[in-house]
């Protein structure tokens, strides 16, 4: 596919809709599962020098 201008390339030969909702739903979804992982990284972090700090050496 061939674009003559910028307005041609964000219109996506008339799916723009179906492209950019994909490219912004993936988007979404990537920083949803890193900000999840994120989380859980630092819930498991605690859990860890939790563990840690109760049991005397």
């Amino acid at each position: 596919m061939q674009w003559l201008s910028v307005e041609d390339f964000f219109h996506m030969g008339g799916y723009a809709f179906y492209v950019w909702g994909s490219f912004g739903i993936t988007a979404l979804v990537v920083v949803a599962e890193i900000w999840q992982l994120r989380a859980k990284r630092r819930e498991i972090l605690r859990n860890l020098l939790n563990e840690t700090d109760s049991h005397p050496n």
